[in-house]
């Protein structure tokens, strides 16, 4: 993924070339955390290439009865280890995973 454009989005940063190169670049440039929000493309194509550290999922006690899914198709198998759970009045969920090499 690339953008030539400036970001619009503070502490943004464009991404240059394969996720699977331009990621770990990134990576060994920043001190502190890469985060995503609301990219479940971006997120897809990061489980995929085995560069997620931590899952967070948020889960909300509503149905909408559609939507795409959360995690990629994929022959391979991705096992998520349980890190953290914490649970609101409000009934939301915000479950912390670590993917686990098999």
């Amino acid at each position: 993924m690339s953008s030539t454009e400036p970001l619009e989005w503070n502490n943004s940063t464009a991404l240059d070339g394969p996720i699977e190169e331009s990621v770990p670049k990134l990576k060994e440039q920043i001190d502190g955390e890469i985060l995503v929000a609301g990219s479940r493309t971006l997120v897809h194509a990061l489980l995929l290439a085995g560069l997620v550290d931590e899952l967070r999922l948020m889960v909300f006690p509503v149905i909408l009865g559609s939507g795409g899914r959360v995690f990629p198709e994929s022959a391979d198998k991705i096992v998520l280890e349980l890190k953290d759970d914490r649970r609101y009045e409000s009934g939301v969920q915000v479950l912390t995973y670590h993917p686990t090499v098999t």
